[in-house]
């Protein structure tokens, strides 16, 4: 039996893969990644999850007063799709690596561009890109550092990192509104015909939550030209209503009330026709 150096120095003589598909043991501590959707924007948290195993966490392993990496041997990050708010105050999209300054009654959050992590998980005050305050809380114990979205609403998500016997919640704000009005004219713009369905689901989203609307009625109105067909009239009537022209509202839901009956069979129509018909009592009236 060869002995152990020998069987090393063979190893080593041996071709290792190609960058990618080296085999690596997995960290010590796990991994998790873990996305929130906020409308089109998102919330991105990369971290790892070092348990408590017995040990006094605050004010010994993370002493109070200073700075603090949430998390073990790799970076802990946050990545905003878009330019956000947290606890009310403004930070551009982008990664940034996450710290904290614990204190038995309020912590101070680090937000560092990523270089601040280059060489391990190690704060560079030259890169704190923001800092805020946030209220701790008392919580059941937790073996493992969890960071979690416990509320999401319309426009804001709630983060909250938890371990031991304290959570730490903050919350990170979009303007979801400007965001999809974005992203809705990026889309159009680069449209082909076949995207017919995206832009009725653009303009249609827009009608249902009240924003963006002189734009949605230009978008429906062009596809009910295209394309006159009971969707796509009673989206451009409906719109019409809301951007204040219920006679034109009128006449165009008329047209798809007509286009209802030859398309009855399709999913969905009828019963939309008969909303469209109770609308359209209104703005006659």
């Amino acid at each position: 039996m060869k002995a152990p150096s020998i069987l090393y120095a063979l190893l080593l003589a041996a071709p290792f893969p190609a960058d990618g598909e080296r085999p690596e043991p997995p960290p010590r501590t796990p991994l998790s990644r873990l996305s929130q959707s906020v409308g089109v924007c998102e919330v991105t948290v990369s971290y790892s999850r070092p348990a408590v195993h017995g040990r006094t966490l605050f004010g010994e392993v993370a002493p109070w007063g200073a700075v603090w990496h949430p998390g073990a041997d790799e970076l802990t990050t946050i990545t905003f799709s878009h330019d956000a708010r947290v606890q009310g105050r403004p930070i551009p999209a982008g990664t940034y690596a996450l710290f904290a300054i614990p204190t038995p009654t309020e912590w101070t959050l680090l937000f560092s561009h990523p270089s601040a992590g280059t060489g391990g998980p190690r704060y560079d005050p030259e890169q704190e890109a923001l800092r805020v305050q946030a209220r701790p809380r008392e919580v059941p114990h937790g073996e493992d550092l969890e960071i979690t979205f416990p509320e999401v609403g319309t426009d804001t998500v709630r983060v909250e990192l938890h371990w031991e016997r304290v959570a730490v919640p903050f919350d990170v704000t979009f303007d979801v509104r400007a965001a999809a009005a974005e992203a809705a004219r990026e889309f159009v713009a680069e449209a082909t015909p076949a995207d017919g369905r995206g832009v009725w689901s653009w303009a249609h989203y827009f009608y249902v939550n009240r924003f963006n609307t002189p734009q949605a009625l230009a978008w429906a109105t062009d596809l009910a030209e295209a394309a006159p067909m009971y969707f796509t009239l009673a989206l451009q009537a409906r719109l019409l209503a809301v951007e204040g022209q219920p006679e034109q509202a009128v006449e165009v839901a008329r047209r798809a009330l007509e286009m209802a009956q030859a398309e009855a069979a399709q999913p969905g129509v009828q019963a939309d026709a008969e909303a469209l018909a109770r609308e359209l009592t209104e703005w006659e009236s």
